[in-house]
């Protein structure tokens, strides 16, 4: 049995969650892998359960102060810093590996793949350690540790980027970025409804899965301009749903839903032709899974940063900056008989692949051999 430990973060928003679910399901599908998940934050016990929640923190409050974090964290190769949480979590590594006796780890999260060789280093272990990057275009340095036997690259600008970073090609590959099956095979069963601009465009507005005040100015814009139908998802933000039930609902009837946190969001998909939603690179991809243009309307800063333009260079979807710029490029969507959405969707349709996920899960498995040296820790 080939055993898998596989190092995911569930503190730091849903997108690391959301590959490590989409891994998972492939390994489960191959009878001779066992997969062990663990959260990569826990290692650290309480200290990396504080640090995990200032991502959130500053993210939402304070993104100029994660902006410059991010930006001086890039010009350390592998941050002092890395030492210290190594330290920190060599007890609770060691007893996973214990426990569990993996023959490779694989990290889908930046914050782990320096300190994983490290912990390494100091139990005297030799596990290969493979990092699958989760961002497409704007690569931080801690994605890129040569010590790692191999980095997956979700995309060609990544793989760049990377090589930019000083990894060496040889351990570096491109295969894709991974997606939920049941989105795969919820674009396999039902192929969406043609659009041609007769009807009023059913739109789907997402803030994330902690929803953002600015949901409301976008859903008035969108309401007040256009005769769209939108659904507003305000994820995990219960107070922002009750207001906008509460004012939105009312004030424009059936042309308005709004809903919480939701957990089958492939049926939403699957119900709306258009998606307006922050340029996170799941949700792209979902969305191009399922052929549904995008509005992105804005980026994590840094980490996100070139998301949009990335879109944009593959003709995926249009960026919207201001609330009141989105009723424009919704009606220029509708024009001639909607021939610049009917084109965006085409290209979706071109460059969509249901097997990225699969195949990153091949190359991993394969990567483990029947002859491997005993890892015991010190």
């Amino acid at each position: 049995m080939k055993k898998i430990l596989l190092v995911t973060s569930a503190y730091t928003g849903a997108g690391h969650q959301s590959i490590s679910d989409a891994l998972e399901e492939q390994f489960s599908r191959m009878p001779d892998v066992e997969v062990k998940t663990i959260e990569g934050f826990d290692l650290l016990g309480g200290t990396g359960r504080m640090l995990s929640g200032l991502y959130g923190v500053m993210t939402r409050h304070a993104p100029g102060c994660y902006n410059l974090a991010w930006r001086l964290s890039m010009k350390k190769k592998h941050p002092p810093e890395f030492r210290m949480t190594a330290r920190l979590g060599r007890r609770r590594f060691a007893g996973v590996i214990r426990e569990f006796h993996p023959d490779l780890i694989l990290s889908v999260h930046s914050c782990f793949n320096t300190l994983l060789t490290r912990m390494e280093d100091s139990l005297g272990l030799e596990i290969p350690v493979v990092v699958l990057q989760a961002d497409v275009i704007n690569i931080h340095s801690t994605w890129c540790n040569p010590r790692a036997a191999l980095t997956i690259c979700p995309t060609k600008e990544a793989y760049e980027a990377s090589l930019l970073q000083g990894m060496p090609a040889e351990k570096m590959k491109i295969i894709g970025f991974p997606v939920r099956s049941r989105f795969c095979e919820a674009a396999r069963e039902k192929d969406p409804q043609e659009y041609t601009g007769s009807r009023p465009l059913r739109c789907l507005l997402i803030g994330g899965g902690e929803g953002t005040g600015s949901l409301r100015a976008y859903a008035e814009s969108i309401l007040r301009n256009t005769d769209a139908e939108l659904t507003i998802v305000c994820g995990r933000n219960s107070g922002l749903q009750r207001q906008l039930q509460k004012t939105l609902v009312p004030q424009y009837g059936g042309r308005a839903e709004v809903l919480g946190f939701v957990t089958a969001m492939e049926q939403e998909l699957l119900r709306h032709d258009l998606l307006v939603t922050r340029a996170s690179p799941n949700m792209m991809y979902e969305a191009v899974v399922m052929t549904v243009p995008l509005i992105t309307i804005g980026a994590m800063p840094e980490q996100e940063r070139d998301n949009p333009r990335l879109m944009e260079k593959y003709n995926l979807g249009v960026i919207g900056k201001t609330p009141e710029e989105i009723p424009q490029i919704i009606r220029s969507l509708q024009r001639d008989d909607a021939s610049r959405f009917r084109e965006i969707r085409a290209a979706q349709r071109s460059l969509r692949r249901f097997g990225h996920a699969r195949e990153i899960a091949a190359c991993v498995a394969g990567m483990i051999h029947e002859e491997r040296p005993e890892n015991n820790p010190r």
